[in-house]
């Protein structure tokens, strides 16, 4: 995607005031992000907006597959720690546990022996997604 129509897809997903635009944009920045997009979609990624996190996990996670999950549980994380339900996460990962489930189980190996109870615990709920 060039710098100007990234710019305006991330003018439209902070967009507060004008949900439907907030949502097109989401639907196109899943539907059209590239590899090429992968710096950018990992600085939504860190965003303050758990909505604009959540856009970019989506194509994150198609495009970049298991090796984005330290950022995208990092991110996670960050969405039950200021108090959101994360479903939509939730589903990001589900669906990225099911599509490669061995890929997933490698990627969590090292979560599961994490001295963080929250990673440990995030990585436990994935794996059962896994088999």
């Amino acid at each position: 995607m060039n710098a100007a129509g990234w710019a305006a897809l991330v003018r439209d997903l902070k967009n507060v005031d004008d949900v439907d635009a907030a949502v097109a944009a989401c639907e196109r920045l899943h539907r059209e992000a590239t590899a090429e997009d992968l710096p950018r979609l990992r600085d939504l990624l860190a965003d303050g907006s758990f909505f604009v996190r959540e856009a970019a996990a989506w194509p994150l996670s198609e495009i970049a597959g298991a090796a984005a999950l330290p950022e995208l549980f990092q991110a996670y994380q960050r969405g039950f720690d200021e108090g959101h339900d994360n479903d939509s996460f939730s589903a990001v990962l589900t669906e990225m546990a099911a599509a490669d489930p061995d890929g997933v189980r490698r990627a969590l190996s090292g979560f599961l022996q994490s001295s963080d109870s929250k990673a440990r615990d995030n990585a436990s709920w994935l794996l059962e997604f896994c088999e």
